[in-house]
């Protein structure tokens, strides 16, 4: 008796229900995806960066326009506003640097002769002579005063484009803020009836992470630059606004900005004071404001809006330095913040938004008990599974809202702007 032939599955698909067609879609979507944010580094950046400045002056427009009740006139004086204030440190910052510079040759000299001093006493302990010494010092000079300047420079020329096309960055975030409402329910006209209420409080939701980093940021950034001068100011080292507020500046960006932000004033403490103590105070006093600005300020300040997890801004900081360098490093936590609220508004990423909290270890047990079911796995995106949930019931926003585009953003969409 012939036996039954075996059941054949469909071609492409796995007991699972994921589909090879959908994997292969997304890895070269993806692909594509990586690939343009790499090579078009000059377009992008200025782009968000232009995307981050609006969403960061959105309050002072908002305010504005309650006032005059003119969108584009509010608009326009935000940003001569935000321009002055711009303006004003770029020009402080330059007079500074320029008074350090005509004493460049000096602070030269007197750091080759301190280090002259220093390597008397240590030289003859390595069996090295006084020429060789000198050379050494010498290599050694220049290595230290190249990198940090190599290193500050490099970043901000990569940095957005931020400052070589300062003009473009302003284009775009005088566009972002007139074109907000637009631009906010384009991106819910594309959802679905039942999900445009979901999806109104996602964006509502990054657009507040985006404004409160920010601003938390420069509050941050304002914090350090007042204890770094008051520090230096007590220990005796000139231009201790400079340097005190340099260091915050470059604070934003992660790990480097700090070494070389105290790098600098050390190195000019050596060539312009005659002590040892006042080097190894600055050391001390970047130390300590680093140690309470790690534990006190930017939890307290910062804690509530990012909320990611050290491996997860690491790994950000990682991949946004290869992708857009110094630029990338600046915006990699706020964008994986921004990703993470989005996450958890889509139900099969619900478990890698946990995966990118600050509360990873404590929740760490839901991975099996809350997220242990097939509608939180990864595959439904690949077997056309995946959709945008809500916690609750979802409402349809008002079609008589979605005519109005010119009105203020209240009137927009069913819940006000944050």
């Amino acid at each position: 008796m012939p036996q039954p032939l075996p059941s054949i599955k469909p071609p492409g698909k796995i007991h699972q229900g994921v589909s090879f067609q959908r994997i292969a879609h997304f890895l070269i979507c993806l692909s594509i995806v990586l690939y343009a944010l790499y090579a078009g580094s000059s377009f992008f950046i200025p782009l968000t960066y232009g995307m981050f400045f609006a969403l960061m002056l959105q309050p002072a427009c908002r305010w504005f326009e309650h006032i005059i009740h003119h969108r584009m006139l509010a608009v326009i004086l935000t940003l001569t506003a935000a321009t002055i204030l711009v303006v004003a440190v770029i020009l402080f910052f330059f007079n500074q640097v320029q008074g350090i510079l005509t004493e460049a040759d000096d602070i030269y000299a007197g750091l080759q002769e301190t280090l002259y001093e220093w390597a008397e006493y240590g030289g003859g302990t390595f069996g090295l002579s006084g020429e060789e010494v000198e050379t050494y010092i010498d290599q050694a000079i220049t290595s230290v005063s190249d990198e940090p300047l190599g290193i500050v420079s490099t970043g901000l020329s990569t940095s957005g484009v931020l400052l070589a096309n300062f003009s473009l960055v302003a284009i775009y975030t005088f566009f972002f803020l007139l074109y907000r409402t637009a631009v906010k329910n384009f991106v819910l006209g594309q959802l679905s009836d039942g999900d445009q209420q979901e999806g109104l409080q996602t964006l509502n939701e990054v657009q507040q992470i985006a404004k409160s980093y920010l601003g938390g940021m420069l509050l941050v950034m304002l914090i350090l630059g007042i204890l770094n001068s008051a520090g230096l100011f007590a220990i005796g080292l000139d231009y201790f606004l400079v340097w005190g507020f340099l260091a915050a500046v470059l604070g934003v960006i992660p790990y480097i900005g700090t070494l070389v932000g105290g790098l600098l004033p050390f190195v000019f403490a050596i060539a312009t004071t005659e002590s040892v103590w006042q080097p190894l105070l600055v050391v001390v006093l970047y130390v300590t404001v680093q140690f309470v600005e790690g534990n006190f300020i930017t939890p307290k300040v910062l804690g509530g809006s990012v909320k990611i997890n050290a491996l997860a801004a690491i790994i950000a900081v990682i991949i946004g330095s290869f992708f857009w360098g110094i630029a990338g490093i600046i915006l990699a936590i706020p964008l994986l913040a921004m990703v993470r609220i989005i996450f958890t508004h889509i139900e099969p990423l619900r478990p890698i938004a946990l995966l990118l909290s600050d509360d990873l270890y404590e929740r760490s047990g839901e991975f099996l008990s809350t997220y242990n079911g097939p509608r939180f796995r990864l595959a439904n995106l690949f077997s056309g599974k995946g959709h945008i949930s809500s916690p609750g019931p979802r409402t349809r926003l008002s079609k008589k809202a979605a005519k109005q585009p010119s009105y203020p953003d209240a009137k927009v969409v069913a819940d006000p702007e944050p």
